[in-house]
């Protein structure tokens, strides 16, 4: 991999990527996401730079990786410029594609500790972060920040700081640090900010799916120049401004794998089955004794929307083998024969928010 990684991604086409999200993005959901739409780009969840330096078992766990997850980009997050210099050192050593740092995360815990959003503004940290980072590996450098603090206004400063001290990518949240995960993305500043850099800049927040996010990276003032051919998406961008290089998908994907699909791809029920039982196995696989929590949060996922689903989900939050799971899965093919071979529609947003909130509540 070359610090040009980023731009030959740019030249093919819209860059399509799974957003790194803490206690999601783990190396089974990045391999299901990767099985389904194999050009995607998967970010890992964020690491700790520091616990990466010093914790052996750690790194052990995970940093490795299937080469189906290839290209892969590891997310860290910390404020010491040096141990983001270890780090990117030792990752680079496990052959990911490409390290990304954390400079948006909104958790109060995580902003107070200096990390995160806080780089906003302590800008010359993150500036040497970069740098630092850049000077001692020979893979690309990412950064992944917000709007800003309050308000987009210092956002082409900063961002022009972080491409002059080696950042190759920029990926923006549309929301401020003030706004967290409230209300909805605006990617007005984040048009602005492409007008202003060399590298690629890509967008995050409240895109749904492929076809969403590819409408949504072209500025508004290029829209009508849109043509939509038979064999692909979207083509022939045209117009006086310049587009956005991509996009990424976070909350969506969760039990939606096909997300990353142009078309608006809708799977059927049989396809939602094997693709929760390939769940299951490769948490076994990469995790051991400790799936069974972790699959519990995924696999209510896959069925939200579906008819009967308060009762599935209330037997697979209790899930505790593979054999629990498969009984599910067994059960539903059972009772809803006749829907296996069906593409089902995919949940409206709402339903979607409202399983979200069911499962995390």
């Amino acid at each position: 991999m070359n610090k040009n990684f980023w731009n030959e991604l740019a030249a093919q086409g819209p860059i399509v990527a799974l957003a790194p999200m803490d206690g999601y993005c783990d190396s089974a959901f990045r391999q299901v996401n990767k099985t389904i739409a194999p050009n995607m780009i998967p970010f890992s969840e964020f690491y700790s730079a520091d616990g990466l330096v010093h914790s052996k078992d750690l790194a052990k766990r995970v940093l490795p990786h299937a080469d189906i997850e290839k290209p892969l980009i590891i997310q860290i997050f910390g404020k010491d410029p040096e141990k983001f210099r270890q780090a990117a050192i030792l990752i680079e050593s496990y052959g990911v594609s490409g390290i990304d740092i954390n400079m948006g995360c909104p958790a109060k815990k995580v902003v107070k500790s200096g990390h995160g959003s806080s780089l906003m503004i302590n800008r010359d940290t993150a500036f040497k972060i970069v740098e630092e980072m850049a000077k001692a590996v020979k893979i690309p450098i990412s950064v992944k920040t917000r709007l800003g603090w309050e308000n987009h206004d210092l956002l082409v400063e900063f961002c022009k700081g972080l491409e002059n001290a080696g950042a190759n990518l920029i990926t923006v949240h549309g929301r401020t640090y003030k706004q967290a995960f409230t209300g909805k993305a605006d990617f007005t500043g984040i048009y602005n900010l492409k007008q202003h850099l060399n590298i690629p800049v890509i967008a995050n927040g409240d895109v749904m799916d492929y076809d969403d996010g590819a409408k949504k990276i072209i500025h508004p003032s290029n829209r009508n120049q849109i043509i939509y051919p038979d064999d692909t998406p979207l083509l022939g961008l045209g117009g006086s401004m310049k587009n956005l290089d991509g996009f990424m998908i976070g909350r969506a994907s969760f039990g939606n794998p096909w997300c990353f699909l142009p078309g608006s791809y809708c799977p059927t029920l049989e396809e939602i089955l094997v693709t929760m039982e390939l769940h299951a196995r490769l948490l076994i696989d990469t995790k051991g004794p400790k799936w069974a929590l972790e699959i519990r949060k995924h696999l209510v996922q896959y069925l939200r929307g579906f008819p009967g689903v308060k009762l599935y989900r209330t037997r697979l939050v209790h899930t505790e083998t593979l054999d629990d799971v498969f009984g599910v899965t067994a059960d539903i093919r059972r009772e809803h024969a006749n829907l296996l071979t069906m593409p089902l529609e995919k949940s409206t947003e709402a339903a979607f928010t409202e399983a979200w909130d069911q499962c995390n509540g």
